[in-house]
């Protein structure tokens, strides 16, 4: 049987993501559904697999995207991990591009890194949409049968208002929704949650929910979509897992990572909708803290990989 080609970074080295991709490419769940293409650096790639033996035994393909002699100090944020990993995402998206591989799967990079790399980014989904030159991308979490999304994604906290817009409410549910339809076969039920406590308490809490939230509510229900809300973050939470929702829609980062990393942290996949391939990634960062101890956890990247494919 004729196995997908899925190509997967390595993430910056500094972190656990070489680890990990080295345990989940081993895994047979990963064997039995794909080809894994590696792509990192080609110091970082021969010092977790045996490259020869791999490809005898046609385990995984490698593409070097760099070969650099620098020293990495591992568990610390630095400018040449920041170029390693910025290499491997765009070698990454233009096998993809020229489909020389189905899929995208990113191990996870550090925005220092990226930072001291000069990278203009705050993660992987704008240098992604930059790459592709893509306009109206979005951040899901897919977690089992759990699909979210968040309208801000890495924003200061005090920045989330200003930069919340109806325009782009109605452009992230339209994109998820469209991502979901395609994975459930129907029109998904969307709950849409507010960004105030108790949803602004008609305005005593904030103006957010009537003045930006609401008129992004009405436009989608004029345009045929399901919709639920717009309730309190927590009242969301608890009907979305109580009722038959598809996909639940948050104002921010915390407001779809909190309840995740609680219900089911392994199981979390970051998914871009809107890129012209599919790209998911493991819903964790690069835990520098535990990086060279043997003791990473590869679940989220099998479940990044599984869902790529």
């Amino acid at each position: 049987m004729h196995k997908p080609k899925v190509a997967i970074t390595t993430g910056d080295p500094a972190g656990i993501g070489p680890e990990t991709v080295y345990k989940a490419v081993n895994s047979l769940k990963v064997q039995r559904v794909c080809s894994p293409v590696v792509i990192g650096d080609k110091k970082v790639i021969y010092e977790y697999f045996d490259v020869e033996k791999y490809l005898r035994l046609k385990k995984a393909e490698f593409v070097f995207s760099s070969d650099y002699k620098e020293k990495i100090v591992l568990g610390r944020p630095s400018k040449i991990s920041g170029i390693i990993a910025c290499d491997a995402i765009r070698k990454g998206v233009d096998m993809c591009l020229k489909k020389q591989t189905l899929s995208l799967v990113t191990a996870p990079v550090s925005k220092e890194s990226f930072k001291y790399a000069g990278l203009p980014f705050s993660g992987h989904t704008e240098f992604l949409a930059a790459l592709t030159k893509t306009k109206n991308y979005c951040m899901m979490m897919i977690c089992g049968k759990i699909n979210s999304v968040m309208v801000t994604r890495h924003l200061p906290i005090a920045k989330i208002s200003e930069n919340l817009k109806t325009q782009d409410i109605f452009d992230t549910v339209k994109l998820s929704a469209d991502f979901v339809k395609r994975k459930i076969k129907r029109d998904p039920a969307i709950m849409i949650c507010a960004l105030n406590p108790h949803a602004g308490d008609n305005g005593i809490l904030g103006l957010e929910e009537k003045n930006i939230i609401m008129p992004a509510v009405q436009m989608l229900k004029k345009n045929n979509y399901d919709i639920a809300g717009v309730y309190p973050v927590d009242v969301a939470w608890a009907k979305f897992l109580k009722n038959k929702y598809d996909l639940i829609v948050a104002m921010y980062h915390d407001q779809v990572m909190l309840p995740l990393k609680i219900l089911n942290p392994q199981k979390i996949v970051n998914v871009t909708a809107g890129l012209p391939f599919v790209r998911t990634s493991p819903g964790h960062g690069t835990a520098f803290d535990i990086a060279g101890k043997n003791i990473a956890d590869p679940s989220a990247t099998i479940e990044a990989i599984l869902a790529a494919v």
